[in-house]
């Protein structure tokens, strides 16, 4: 049995420790958060300990893994921690809130990184993954375009969220980011990006945008659009298209259910749905396990692939060449910003 000591219990820090109850594997044994009232709900439905910070849940013994789901402010200094004393960390994206800061954060850590899984849950997406198994094996041939589109759900951030979250290409467009990657296996060249305030004024108010499209060119020519957009009245809307020279796939959006009717001359299925959770919950689960496993086989030569350190600062990168572009309106070259941080 792995002990598990959960750094921030809010919403994302409430999924990962729901999935945990139900591993086999591991057992939440130690839960901080700013608000302990937030700690305390968590600890009292695991039967652990509420300590009073993330150095506490570090230093115990009897802690073997670390999962930081706090604030992205904290990410790097809680992870460096955890991974200098020897306890294998899930982080979640981004790794830290800036380019710098990330690149401070893989530089401290040194081979200690190697304990470190980073959160990309859509990598552990069963439909996307799916996609990427079929392009690995070749049967897309070479990949001309990928598009991506994550929209929704229907709802906005708290404007205290939105100050700290990094803004749209940091904050959400980074799964897509390390998705690219992933799913095509190779590095990007360049990204143009576009990024505007169209259904809430307030992400103006914050420095941000509430709708973004951005186009990527791999290293092969494959050229991959991402569009986020943080509010759809209609709910989550979330699909991969993948079109190469043999064909192509799709990882396409779900409805809330599988009902369809056909009535008269119309044929009904039912909405999207309104929570993101019906599609992205399997997905947190099957990263939430893979965690598990990871820090199971640590000590064997028979290390499993998860999304790593390097993975999240690679994301960055894309983020800032993102965000660069759609400031200052032109095309940004990965290679300009990795001299950033060179």
């Amino acid at each position: 049995m792995i002990s598990i000591g959960l750094i921030g219990a809010g919403r994302i820090g409430s999924v990962h420790a729901s999935h945990l109850r139900h591993n086999p594997h591991a057992k939440i044994v130690a839960v901080t958060d700013p608000q302990m009232s937030r700690a305390r709900a968590i600890a009292v439905e695991h039967g652990a300990r509420v300590v009073k910070d993330a150095a506490e849940v570090i230093a115990a013994k009897d802690i073997d893994a670390v999962v930081v789901a706090s604030s992205t402010e904290t990410h790097s200094a809680a992870t460096i921690a955890a991974a200098r004393a020897g306890k294998c960390v899930y982080c979640e994206k981004p790794i830290a809130p800036t380019l710098a800061e990330a690149r401070q954060m893989v530089d401290a850590l040194g081979k200690d990184h190697e304990r470190v899984m980073v959160g990309f849950n859509r990598r552990f997406d069963r439909n996307h993954a799916a996609v990427q198994k079929d392009i690995t094996a070749g049967r897309l041939g070479r990949v001309q375009t990928i598009q991506i589109t994550s929209r929704g759900p229907n709802n906005v951030p708290s404007v205290d969220y939105l100050k700290v979250s990094g803004g749209l290409f940091f904050d959400k467009m980074i799964h897509f980011f390390d998705m690219v990657r992933w799913l095509t296996g190779e590095e990007p060249v360049d990204i143009v990006a576009l990024g505007s305030v169209i259904a809430d004024e307030v992400f103006r108010d914050v420095g941000d945008v509430d709708t973004a499209v951005a186009t990527v060119r791999m290293k092969s020519g494959a050229l991959c659009q991402i569009d986020n957009a943080r509010r759809a009245v209609y709910g989550y809307d979330d699909r991969v298209e993948v079109f190469g020279t043999k064909g192509l796939i799709e990882s396409s959006r779900i409805t809330e259910g599988s009902i369809m009717r056909i009535l008269d001359d119309k044929i009904l299925t039912e909405g999207l749905p309104k929570d993101p959770m019906i599609r992205m919950a399997p997905s947190y689960e099957a990263a939430i396990s893979a965690f598990v496993d990871f820090v199971g086989s640590f000590a064997t030569p028979e290390r499993l692939a998860v999304p790593t350190v390097h993975d999240g600062i690679r994301s960055q990168i894309m983020a800032e060449a993102a965000t660069r572009s759609s400031r200052e309106q032109r095309i940004v070259s990965i290679a300009e910003v990795e001299k950033l941080i060179a």
